[in-house]
């Protein structure tokens, strides 16, 4: 029930947040994409929570605690999401956050602006021939044609059309690529939304600007769509929140089938990757969970795969600040091991001389990062752990799996599959952890729900190679025998 005395707290405890000088804010940092140089602007995200009633001005949590924004005269407000393919040639732009549909019509001239650091940096693309750069941004507003130069260091035309990763743009009688996928492959739409589109909890602002003391001034604010939980959830239900790569992505689906009518489940809007990217973002992932009825009962946490060429130092310290923001929700807390590397990958090498892990070859996971995570867990033994590495490598279901999938060299197109688990592969795990969802929460003896499966899904005849030698009675067993699930 809403409460409007704890509402003011909470907003009076945000007001109250203490000053801190630039260099103290770890969040805040130079703008750059995964594969390209220093953009000059500086960026930072959090959750959005109120300031003023008009939302010009407002703070962001994240891992600081609080970061005044306060938009510039001129700020542009745009919408950060992934856009199914073709969608940028239809003009539209649609998508889902829990149970809420969102849809925008795009104006038929769009046009994409990429900024440079510098001189250098222009040189650079000069010499490499002009080839494909990303981290470019769609804006729906008319912007000038430009070819970058030292003293107007961005390009800038027309969209013409999607042309795979990039968008074909038009500047005088050249066409260049220039890619809009951004952070975590979304587009950045500019100018699709307005300032009385800020919303305060239900949404996590990307903003790009300038810091002036402990106020950063945004220019530009992408906001990604959150869950309204609010809105949504089952009062009667728990609520949980389970985090990781996009390996939680191939089991999700399982996951939420058995648990269905017995919790509200939430997982961020990302993927979740490197523990790294857990340490910036674990607050706005953990949302307003100090706000009545946003309180998390579990919480399921994974980071493996993505730093598999970590070193076991950094890996241990970021792995323990994420389980210091974790603990302070007072949830239930369970930490799931990363599953295994099949043969297809190379085979394992040592640690090298900058004693990192060996990537993503077969037995890093064993040798290196679940015993790293799992020295971890030892010191926080309230921490329950799922271990979905020890049930792919023991059940029959994935010994073809494991022999045969993976790949040498990339773009290698592998029958068996990679070291993603979907479809049924994901099923097992999915369910292992509902299994133990609901014994950290003293549900013990509840059932899960249905697997979902129909006779003409599990026939093996229809099975990819991975799993063409499927034991239906044994795979079945495998779903709903509780001791089976929690042998792991």
């Amino acid at each position: 029930m809403y409460n409007p005395f704890r509402f003011f707290l909470s907003l009076l405890v945000f007001a109250l947040v203490p000053s801190f000088a630039f260099g103290q804010f770890s969040t805040v940092k130079e703008e750059r994409s995964y594969a390209d140089p220093l953009t000059g602007d500086w960026v930072t995200n959090g959750v959005i929570t109120p300031l003023d009633q008009e939302m010009r001005n407002f703070y962001i949590r994240n891992a600081d605690g609080a970061i005044e924004i306060l938009l510039t005269e001129d700020a542009q407000i745009g919408l950060q999401s992934r856009v199914q393919k073709g969608g940028f040639e239809e003009r539209k732009v649609k998508f889902e956050m829990g149970d809420k549909q969102f849809s925008y019509d795009l104006p038929q001239n769009l046009f994409v602006k990429r900024t440079f650091k510098d001189a250098d940096a222009i040189r650079k693309w000069e010499e490499r021939d002009r080839r494909p750069i990303m981290d470019g941004k769609l804006y729906v507003g008319p912007i000038s044609d430009q070819i970058p130069t030292p003293g107007k260091p961005w390009i800038a035309g027309k969209f013409i059309r999607e042309n795979g990763r990039f968008m074909d743009v038009q500047i005088g009688e050249e066409v260049f690529q220039i890619g809009t996928q951004g952070y975590d492959g979304q587009h950045r739409i500019m100018g699709l939304l307005s300032q009385k589109d800020i919303k305060p909890f239900v949404q996590q602002a990307f903003v790009h600007g300038k810091m002036d003391g402990d106020v950063f001034h945004a220019s530009e604010v992408c906001l990604r769509m959150l869950e309204d939980s609010k809105a949504q959830d089952d009062p009667n239900l728990g609520r949980y929140l389970f985090i990781g790569d996009s390996i939680s992505g191939n089991y999700d689906k399982a996951l939420r089938n058995a648990l269905m009518g017995k919790l509200n489940i939430y997982h961020p809007p990302t993927n979740c990757g490197p523990v790294r990217k857990g340490v910036e973002n674990i607050v706005q992932w953990l949302g307003a969970y100090d706000q009545p009825g946003l309180g998390w009962d579990v919480i399921s946490f994974n980071f493996g795969q993505w730093d598999s060429a970590n070193t076991k130092a950094r890996y241990q310290e970021d792995l323990e600040k994420v389980i210091a923001e974790l603990k302070k929700t007072k949830a239930k807390l369970i930490f799931v091991t990363t599953t295994p590397i099949p043969s297809g990958y190379p085979d394992p090498g040592e640690l090298g001389p900058d004693n990192k892990a060996t990537g993503r070859v077969q037995k890093t996971m064993e040798r290196f990062i679940n015993p790293w995570a799992l020295e971890v867990m030892s010191r926080h033994p309230e921490i329950e752990i799922c271990d979905q590495h020890a049930l792919i490598s023991n059940e029959k279901f994935y010994a073809t799996w494991l022999a045969k999938a993976g790949f040498h060299k990339k773009g290698e197109n592998n029958p068996y599959g990679d070291l993603h688990i979907g479809g049924l592969l994901g099923q097992p795990v999915g369910r292992q952890l509902a299994r133990k969802v609901l014994d950290v929460v003293g549900r013990d003896n509840e059932s899960l729900g249905s697997h979902g499966l129909s006779e003409r899904e599990l026939e093996p005849k229809r099975q990819r190679p991975a799993t063409q030698n499927l034991d239906v009675d044994d795979f079945l067993d495998l779903l709903v025998n509780d001791q089976r699930l929690r042998n792991y």
